[in-house]
């Protein structure tokens, strides 16, 4: 989905795309710059890692985590956005 609206866009130049998730739309800032493949499953695998590593340290509880496609498309939008503005 990323990549198809950076192409539509017209060379990735940003903007807001509306993420459709279980009934609920999401809005995800993209940068102003192409992101690649590369780069979203870099994020992805950081994304699980930092999840896991929380759970097993006990800092959240398993039972406290919103599992659902929406609380997880949430949480990685979320994570997203926070990778993102740092660059």
């Amino acid at each position: 989905m990323i990549s198809s609206s950076q192409t539509v866009a017209g060379g990735g130049l940003g903007g807001i795309l509306q993420v459709e998730v279980a009934q609920t739309r999401l809005p995800l800032e993209l940068p102003a710059r192409n992101v690649t493949l590369s780069e979203l499953q870099r994020v992805k695998r950081q994304f699980v890692a930092v999840h896991k590593k929380a759970i097993t340290q006990g800092v959240t509880e398993v039972g406290d985590v919103d599992w659902s496609e929406e609380g997880v498309a949430k949480k990685f939008i979320e994570y997203l956005t926070e990778r993102w503005s740092e660059k």
